[in-house]
């Protein structure tokens, strides 16, 4: 697999050395990329660069010599990179803890010791790690672009006099066409599959600062779905906010999940098999219960998965204290594509009447 990398070091001697790990890594046992790279020394040769290339990986070292200066400008490349790009990043330098780096960036940013006898080594093996991200980073991008153009060489283009019809509209029409390009690209990618993946239902953090329909929420040591209709939250004129309980099903799934694999015979394991897929079809189609899949927050934390109880509903009032704790309290959010059915299937509920039993006369 091939590897763009970016290095940025004002060092010549590091610079050297990283040339000479380089071509030990292309002649080394199976080497995992075929890595070309490109070197800059200040941050304004790394903003040129980047305007015009862009880079599976980087690394980067924080002190930077400009004009016979010492200054931080490693961080300014860093965060250009995470806020305009994927790209894997590591630091490399010789006084850690000068980097910046958030919470959310710890992923994609590993920070290395420079002057170690074997830092060049452990970052190409830190890449070499990272190699499965980096190959799906890669698909992603790759369907973005091959969708992207089909769609807009048959949908947009043909209808482009109506995206542009006036200058004035200039600025609307840019932001309009890139949510359709976005709705475009999230139809075409979900038409191709018939099942999709855990961790598609969540945004994790929630997508919003606001609160949303679909927002889950820990409140002393319970979890609820906030399903207030979300024109209500947006305008923030509802009087009260309603959550849908969540109860956990982890004990059952992790204990089917074992018999399913591990059970003294056939039949254990086929009625394992029949109790999960009524687990997940909402407790064998009940009407009062909707599963919702595991919430993996991190490697130590999972959650669920759940069955929301329609029939176990909290009520609060709207008050900006009540506003504040929620959003404070959200751990992730229902993705869109999820949220109409949880809708859907907690009206249905609501709306049954029922009828007498039927008793055929003799």
């Amino acid at each position: 697999m091939k590897l763009n990398l970016l290095i940025v070091e004002d060092s010549q001697p590091f610079l050297n050395q990283w040339d000479e790990k380089l071509q030990f890594y292309k002649v080394g046992d199976n080497p995992i990329y075929s890595i070309e790279h490109k070197s800059v020394t200040n941050l304004s040769e790394a903003k040129q660069l980047l305007e015009n290339t862009k880079f599976d990986a980087a690394v980067i070292d924080i002190r930077l010599d400009e004009d016979g200066e010492q200054t931080a400008h490693g961080n300014d490349i860093l965060k250009n990179l995470s806020e305009n790009s994927l790209t894997v990043c590591a630091v490399y330098t010789g006084e850690p803890g000068t980097e910046i780096v958030a919470e959310h960036q710890k992923d994609f940013v590993q920070v290395f010791k420079k002057g170690d006898g074997d830092g060049i080594e452990k970052v190409l093996d830190w890449l070499d790690a990272k190699a499965g991200m980096i190959s799906a980073i890669r698909t992603m991008q790759n369907s973005f672009n091959k969708s992207m153009a089909e769609a807009f060489t048959k949908s947009i283009w043909p209808r482009w006099s109506y995206w542009l019809n006036e200058v004035s509209e200039q600025e609307f029409a840019e932001k309009a066409l890139t949510r359709h390009m976005a709705t475009h690209l999230h139809a075409s990618f979900l038409n191709e599959v018939s099942a999709v993946h855990p961790e598609e239902h969540y945004f994790i953090p929630p997508l919003q600062e606001r609160l949303d329909t679909g927002d889950i929420v820990r409140i002393e040591e319970e979890y609820f779905i906030l399903i207030t209709p979300r024109c209500d939250l947006a305008r923030e004129q509802n009087p009260t906010f309603q959550l849908v309980k969540l109860v956990s099903t982890q004990e059952k799934w992790n204990e089917l999940h074992d018999l399913q694999v591990n059970g003294a015979n056939r039949k254990a394991r086929e009625t394992a098999d029949k109790d999960l897929r009524k687990l997940i079809n909402h407790g064998d189609r009940s009407p009062k219960l909707h599963f919702l899949p595991q919430i993996k927050l991190n490697d130590n934390e999972i959650l669920g998965p759940f069955h929301a109880q329609f029939n176990f509903m909290k009520c609060m009032e709207a008050t900006t204290e009540n506003r504040a704790e929620l959003s404070e309290r959200r751990i992730a959010t229902l993705s869109n594509e999820f949220v109409p059915s949880l809708v859907e299937r907690l009206g249905a509920y609501f709306s049954r009447i029922g009828t007498p039993d039927y008793s055929h006369p003799e």
